[in-house]
C-alpha cells in the first residue's frame, strides 16, 4: 500500500505537544477527573461491554458550531500538530481542544468541506496511514481508531470536515470487535453481505481488512468504504430517513459504518461515533444513570436504525 508521508518523529511530537498545550490551558481536559467503568450487558446469547464515562468538561465543548464561527479555519498554532498532511498537503493534523482522552486528535480539510460529505479515497488513506504509523511506532501500547461523524444526526458538533482519532480504554474491547476478529478478509457486495452481528439491535455494516497491508491498496479502502456506504443508505431510505446520517469507524483490523436514525437520545444524551464503539460520553451524573437505567444497548437501538442481519439483499442494495 503506498502511505502518505507522516515525519518519524510524529509520535514524540504528539505526546510532547499534548502535555505543552495541556500545562499552558490551549486545551480543556480534566482526565484526572473523569469517572469511568465498565458495564456488561447480555444481549440475547452475548455478553458485551461498554464503557460508560463522566466528563465534566463535556460541558465546556460547543453543542454545535457554525461555518461562521469555526475553529478550524485559523486552528491555534499551540494545537496544530503538522499543518501540513496529505498528497497535495490538503490537511492539517490537529488536538481536539475539548478531548475526551489524552493525545485526542483530528485531521481536518484547510479549506472548508462539509462534515454532510463522504470521505473521499485521500481522506481515508490518510487516515489509516496515521492508525497504521501509530500502531508501528506508538509504544505505549493503546489501541487507536479513527471516527467521522458525517450529517446532521451523526452527533457531529462542527460543521468543518474532521476525522477524529483516540485510543481504547485499556483492556476495553467494543462489541464488534468479536465479529470482525471472526472473519477473513473480504470486500463487501450482493453476493456477499457486510458482517452484523444479530445479537445487537442496531444496523451496523463491518468489513475486516486484510492483516497483511501490503495486500492493501487505496483502490481497495475506498471499495470497502464505498461498499458499506451504500448498504447503509439503502438501510436509511428503506427506513423513510430522507437525510444521509452515519458513523464511519475505522482501526488497523476492520472498518464500520452505523446508519444514524437520531443524534441524541431522548433528546438528552449526545451519542456520536463513540457510542457506536460502546464508549459513552456522559457530562453528568443523570446522564450516566439514564444509560445505566435504559441499557447501552437500547439507546443504540433508538438512535440508529434495526439491525438487517439475515434479510435478503440483490445488487440494488449496492
Amino acid at each position: 500500500m503506498s502511505f502518505y508521508d507522516i515525519p518519524s518523529d510524529f509520535v514524540s511530537k504528539l505526546t510532547g505537544k499534548y502535555e505543552s498545550a495541556v500545562a499552558n490551558e490551549h486545551i480543556v481536559f480534566a482526565g484526572d477527573s473523569a469517572i469511568s467503568e465498565i458495564v456488561e450487558r447480555k444481549v440475547k446469547d452475548k455478553t458485551y461491554e461498554f464503557q460508560l464515562t463522566h466528563l465534566e468538561t463535556l460541558k465546556k465543548r460547543p453543542a454545535k458550531g457554525s461555518k461562521e464561527e469555526n475553529p478550524f479555519a485559523k486552528p491555534e498554532p499551540e494545537l496544530t500538530i503538522l499543518d501540513s498532511y496529505g498528497p497535495n498537503d490538503e490537511f492539517r493534523v490537529v488536538f481536539n481542544k475539548f478531548p475526551v482522552v489524552p493525545n485526542h486528535f483530528m485531521i481536518i480539510t484547510k479549506e472548508f468541506v462539509s462534515q454532510n460529505t463522504p470521505l473521499s479515497p485521500i481522506e481515508i488513506n490518510a487516515s489509516y496511514s496515521i492508525l497504521t504509523h501509530l500502531k508501528k511506532h506508538d509504544r505505549s501500547g493503546k489501541n487507536w481508531f479513527a471516527f467521522y461523524n458525517c450529517g446532521q444526526q451523526s452527533g457531529a458538533s462542527q460543521p468543518h470536515k474532521h476525522i477524529q482519532f483516540m485510543t481504547l480504554p485499556n483492556g476495553y474491547t467494543p462489541p464488534i470487535d468479536s465479529i470482525a476478529n471472526s472473519s477473513p478478509a473480504f470486500i463487501p457486495s450482493a453476493k456477499q453481505e457486510p458482517l452484523q452481528d444479530s445479537s445487537l439491535p442496531f444496523a451496523h455494516y463491518v468489513a475486516r481488512l486484510p492483516d497483511d497491508i501490503s495486500d492493501l491498496n487505496e483502490d481497495d479502502l475506498t471499495m470497502y468504504f464505498s461498499s458499506l456506504l451504500q448498504r447503509a443508505l439503502t438501510t436509511l431510505k428503506q427506513n423513510g430517513h430522507n437525510h444521509i446520517s452515519y458513523n464511519f469507524c475505522l482501526t488497523t483490523k476492520y472498518m464500520m459504518v452505523v446508519p444514524r436514525a437520531s443524534g441524541y437520545y431522548k433528546d438528552l444524551l449526545g451519542v456520536n461515533s463513540c457510542g457506536v464503539m460502546g464508549l459513552f460520553l456522559c457530562k453528568n451524573q443523570e446522564l450516566v444513570d439514564l444509560v445505566k437505567h435504559d441499557g447501552p444497548e437500547t439507546v443504540l437501538a433508538s438512535v440508529g436504525l434495526p439491525n438487517t442481519s439475515g434479510e435478503p439483499t440483490d445488487e440494488y442494495h449496492y
